[in-house]
């Protein structure tokens, strides 16, 4: 079995929405390598990154680690590859077998009627 990702909460959300299969939400978020070299920021860009939960539209990691906060809540993560790009990586970007720390925020959940 691969491991699990690693999660630290470090702000409190609501503690009473959180997302479930299916409804959309939206996450700022900064992504690094193990190394420490930024591969992504949604804060740099204003714009948060939405998805809908357990729908196949992200890796592994993004599903597992957004069930488990509230609204508002900020935490960091770590995806191990398996949980991430895995030996593919992502050509340019990720590097195949990298794990990715993630500081992960839910803004918003958007439920889907």
């Amino acid at each position: 079995m691969p491991p699990a990702i690693e999660l630290q909460i470090l702000r409190a959300g609501d503690g009473q929405y959180y997302p479930k299969q299916g409804e959309t939400v939206a996450v700022h978020y900064t992504m690094t390598l193990s190394n420490g070299k930024e591969v992504d920021n949604t804060y740099k860009r204003r714009q948060p990154f939405r998805f809908k939960v357990s729908s196949g539209q992200v890796v592994k990691g993004w599903d597992e680690a957004v069930k488990q906060l509230s609204v508002g809540e900020k935490a960091s993560c770590v995806f191990p590859s398996s949980y991430a790009y895995s030996g593919k990586g992502f050509p340019g970007l990720i590097p195949p077998r990298s794990d990715l720390r993630v500081t992960l925020e839910l803004v918003s959940i958007t439920k889907e009627d």
